[in-house]
């Protein structure tokens, strides 16, 4: 159940969530500046790639703060049984798919020495989990919708 207000309103309904989640923003588009001003600066691939991959997820990140800005300002989520279902064979099959990614990053992993070789790899290895976890929660909340329904 959601954390109730003083004014009985869900906690993301108030202000003060809508400028906790702007002012993260603003904290987003300043990593999304520096990353592309080092760029810039470097010719180095693996600095030019980590600057890339932060940049990227901070893009990603300010795009998701908007969604929950916008799920309150303009339209609130929402998500039935049928849309579940829709994903429900595509969603089996991409963890799969993630599973078997993480088995492959790892078996490298094992067959590296190399620093960078260890530093990608560690990166692609914890990108993989952060997909497969966010997969198998999506999974479970479409269990816990169907068996609510």
């Amino acid at each position: 159940m959601a954390k109730k207000t003083n004014k009985n309103k869900p906690v993301e309904q108030s202000e003060q969530f809508l400028k906790i989640i702007r002012d993260w923003q603003k904290l987003e588009d300043v990593t999304i500046e520096f990353s592309s001003a080092m760029m810039k600066k470097t010719k180095n691939p693996l600095i030019r790639m980590t600057m890339e991959m932060i940049k990227n997820d901070s893009q990603k990140h300010k795009a998701m703060q908007q969604m929950l800005i916008d799920s309150i300002t303009k339209e609130a989520f929402h998500l039935n049984p049928e849309e579940l279902a829709m994903l429900s064979d595509g969603l089996n099959k991409h963890m799969a798919a993630e599973a078997k990614s993480l088995e492959l990053a790892d078996e490298a992993l094992r067959n590296s020495e190399m620093f960078i070789t260890r530093y990608v790899l560690s990166y692609l290895i914890a990108d993989e989990t952060k997909h497969h976890n966010l997969l198998s929660k999506l999974n479970d909340l479409k269990r816990a919708t169907v068996f609510v329904t």
